[in-house]
């Protein structure tokens, strides 16, 4: 009897949108948030994310020559992941905190693990992580809305913390985004416009399981 099964390795159902497709339709619903960042820190915020998104870039170009792999960098997903770690970070931080960052997200949090898929925590993450530890007096220190000086303000959290939340900042600033914080976190309407590109295209849902 012939056998018929064929044995392969996952994924085992597939969809017409590829991973490439998603990722870069992901960046595009955080567009509206980094455009709103820039528009409230300045052009500081800009340099972050471009600096932010060479460094993965580049980096895992390097590391699939290194390692003699497919190079993947046109799947969005390395951009996905400089990009996110740039909003991570507060507007005024010296460059090299963004091509650090990177660096470290897509070498220790994604490629050491094997790349996309096989990487055990979110890489952008790892990276803020590894920032944070090492140098958390620059990660935490937050230029003011629309003041493009070294001027620096609280964010909603640590105003909470000091029992001052209510008198320093109001909600509408908070949906507005005139509050210190890092740069892709500060606007909530510009977070809901991407979420809601993203519940148009199918790609996330609201039902909870």
């Amino acid at each position: 009897m012939k056998n018929n099964l064929i044995v392969s390795a996952s994924p085992h159902l597939h969809k017409k949108e590829s991973v490439s497709k998603i990722m870069w339709a992901v960046v595009l619903s955080l567009l509206p948030a980094g455009a709103a960042g820039v528009f409230i820190f300045g052009l500081s915020a800009l340099w972050v994310i471009i600096l932010g998104v060479i460094s993965a870039l580049v980096t895992e170009a390097a590391l699939q020559v290194i390692t003699k792999r497919k190079i993947t960098v046109l799947d969005g997903s390395a951009f996905i992941t400089g990009l996110l770690l740039a909003y991570n970070l507060p507007p005024g931080v010296p460059f090299w905190i963004p091509i650090a960052g990177s660096f470290f997200s897509i070498a220790i949090g994604k490629q050491v693990f094997g790349g996309l898929g096989q990487n055990i925590f979110n890489p952008a993450l790892v990276g803020r992580v590894f920032l944070m530890a090492s140098w958390p007096k620059l990660m935490t220190t937050f230029t003011h809305p629309l003041n493009y000086d070294a001027m620096t303000s609280a964010t909603p959290l640590a105003a909470l913390k000091e029992a001052k939340f209510v008198d320093t900042i109001s909600k509408w600033d908070l949906f507005l985004g005139l509050r210190g914080g890092c740069i892709g976190e500060v606007c909530i309407w510009a977070l809901l416009l991407g979420a809601a590109f993203l519940l148009i295209k199918g790609y996330i849902s609201c039902i909870y399981r």
